[in-house]
């Protein structure tokens, strides 16, 4: 048996499988939850080319070849492919809380085989081959219409335009491979890896959406369902992470470069300005997500622009904790648009009084990926920010400024919901009608959120370990 084919062909061999029972929600919710729970784990203590007794002797390989190309499971994809997998699981069952498309299922479980092949394959270039088709994918769990609302042509703006861009980047990467050839070919002529690294780096600021590459990520918070666009925002960027990750620990040309690393810093940088700056005005909680991930995922280019494992373990931090604060704020998105079919502030006031719930999972979720104390996004954040204090003062006042303005805008939005539109006695708070199981996702979602913020040493030393694995810096 190989390992890259249970992690790439078996989500996406059950993807046919979950849309046909799709009209079954506690079953294909549960199907999906359970396979890719048990593909994390497995990711993380599947014994590899030696026999397992579990298996009757059978041996587990970590290489295996199709089409001329090796897919190799490295020690650093394990941890990966735990990220990936149970941020999935988790979108996944929460999913179970609202109604959501018949594509949401089937198309994550394709990307997420799209996404453990971009992994595996080596020469690493033939990723963006997988990252292109991971992005088709995409696009059908972006457009899907969500119940009781009709198919939005912003949403399948935003939708193409991720695709665009990602087959954009695409190009850049597969040079830099056609570059590398002509480099080992003259191993005296310097100028193939120059031009090579400037071919990666453009590539890969198009894939993370850097300014003026940014456009699909506001709109698809604002107008795509909200689960399609946290999965989007949290296992598919990942993916593009720990791919440029991978690349940095695997060339010694690319990852001794210190012009590499101020051009991350710069783009971060920028990313948090930029996203500061737009989000300041808005009056809407979608589209005010999509600043939010400008400003996340430039703080993500800052920890890896550092060019140290302190800097890289709290930008996977920022992305493990993404992945928890996202699925709450989706599900009390997706909540909110089905009771009031939108989600403008000036449409919200008493929304809070209405649907509690809804309304503090938004906000809680959204403290928490500004890096709000006392959230889970905190910790990270700020961890980031003393590093970023002493090396690179100005980047951290701007990433200092999107967290501001971001807490800013949750107390905008909270303060929307609260008004009321009754004249004198106010409306009565009220609980929406919920099932146990919801109000106990909901519980949970909250509870780790507030938990992760106070005692981050639970989940801190597993990034460590993983950042540790990904990074082969040498400076």
């Amino acid at each position: 048996m190989s390992a890259p084919i249970l992690f790439v062909i078996l989500p996406i061999l059950l993807a046919p499988l979950v849309y046909l029972l799709h009209r079954s929600r506690p079953v294909d919710i549960g199907l999906t939850v359970v396979v890719t729970v048990v593909l994390a784990a497995l990711a993380l203590a599947l014994p590899f080319n030696q026999p397992v007794a579990a298996l009757g002797g059978l041996s587990i390989q970590d290489t295996t070849i199709i089409l001329g190309r090796s897919f190799t499971v490295q020690p650093a994809d394990r941890l990966a492919l735990a990220f990936m997998f149970s941020q999935a699981a988790l979108l996944f069952l929460v999913s179970g809380i609202v109604e959501t498309g018949a594509a949401l299922l089937p198309a994550s479980l394709g990307v997420l085989g799209c996404l453990a092949a971009a992994l595996f394959v080596r020469p690493f270039l033939f990723a963006a081959i997988f990252l292109e088709l991971a992005a088709a994918l995409a696009v059908f769990m972006l457009v899907a219409e969500e119940p009781g609302h009709t198919l939005s042509g912003q949403a399948t703006r935003g939708a193409l335009r991720c695709l665009v861009y990602t087959t954009l980047g695409l190009p850049f990467i597969l040079l830099t491979g056609w570059l590398l050839e002509a480099s080992a070919a003259s191993p005296a002529d310097t100028s193939f890896t120059n031009e090579a690294t400037v071919a990666l780096m453009i590539g890969f600021m198009v894939l993370l959406a850097v300014v003026p590459f940014h456009s699909w990520v506001p709109a698809i918070a604002e107008h795509a369902p909200p689960l399609a666009a946290a999965f989007v925002f949290s296992v598919f960027c990942q993916a593009v992470v720990f791919l440029l990750l991978s690349f940095l620990g695997s060339y010694p040309w690319l990852n001794q470069n210190p012009v590499v690393y101020r051009a991350l810093t710069l783009a971060g940088g920028g990313m948090a300005l930029f996203g500061a700056v737009f989000a300041f005005g808005q009056r809407n909680f979608g589209r005010s997500l999509g600043y939010a991930m400008m400003i996340d995922i430039g703080a993500v280019m800052l920890g890896i622009g550092l060019g140290s494992q302190a800097g890289v373990a709290a930008a996977l931090t920022a992305l493990a904790l993404r992945g928890i604060a996202l699925p709450l704020w989706a599900v009390g998105l997706a909540q909110m648009r089905a009771e009031t079919g939108s989600d403008r502030f000036d449409d919200l006031r008493g929304f809070a009084r209405r649907d509690p719930i809804a309304a503090g999972a938004i906000i809680i979720g959204m403290l928490s990926l500004a890096g709000f104390p006392l959230t889970a996004g905190f910790p990270g954040r700020w961890a980031l920010l003393s590093l970023l204090a002493q090396i690179h003062p100005t980047a951290a006042v701007l990433l200092l400024l999107g967290t501001v303005v971001l807490s800013f805008l949750a107390a905008r939005g909270l303060a929307a919901m609260l008004q009321t539109t009754e004249p004198a006695p106010a409306q009565p708070w009220s609980l929406p009608p919920i099932s146990r199981a919801s109000a106990a996702l909901y519980a949970l979602g909250v509870t780790v959120v507030l938990v992760l913020g106070v005692f981050p040493q639970w989940l801190l030393p597993a990034v460590a370990s993983t950042a540790s694995a990904l990074t082969q810096l040498n400076h």
